[in-house]
């Protein structure tokens, strides 16, 4: 494996993007969050898209292109209202995209199947996670999501390691 590898990992909602970056040996480097407190749906996506349009542009730039970037996006879960279904899946949908323009190789995974790799229980609970998080990187989350986004990008991280292997 290379050294020039860097592992991301976003976790997504109606209402923000919670990304976290790691390094080859898993170690985290960087927390980010997109958010916007808009009134509606709509709004929010607006503002939350055009910043993380921006600032992948921004983070493409300041690790090089000498830096393999892996990612990995939780994919939209479906929720009992449509509505909010919709609006994480334009979300989900938005990251991809931009993810793939700005030159990540970028896999969407289930919450389900993520968690059972990672975890070893595929119904694992947010404090399933953040207890897993917190013994692997400290107590260093500011938010739960930031916790979910930080075991997304090990998910790749150990995803990529295994693929190298076979």
């Amino acid at each position: 494996m290379t050294n020039k590898q860097v592992y991301v990992g976003f976790d997504c909602s109606s209402k923000a993007i919670h990304g976290v970056l790691l390094d080859t040996d898993g170690k985290l480097l960087h927390q980010q969050k997109w958010a916007s407190s808009k009134d509606t749906y709509h709004e929010r996506f607006l503002e939350i898209t055009a910043n993380f349009w921006a600032d992948n542009s921004r983070i493409k730039t300041i690790l090089t292109e000498s830096k393999r970037i892996l990612a990995a996006v939780e994919a939209a879960i479906y929720i009992q209202n449509p509505h909010t279904t919709l609006a994480i899946a334009s979300v989900v949908g938005c990251v991809d995209f931009i993810c793939n323009q700005s030159g990540f190789e970028v896999v969407l995974i289930d919450n389900r199947k993520w968690k059972k790799e990672l975890l070893g229980k595929g119904n694992a609970t947010k404090p399933d996670i953040l207890k897993f998080a917190k013994d692997k990187w400290g107590d260093v989350f500011e938010e739960q999501d930031f916790a979910d986004a930080a075991c997304i990008a090990l998910w790749r991280k150990q995803k990529e390691d295994l693929d190298e292997k076979s």
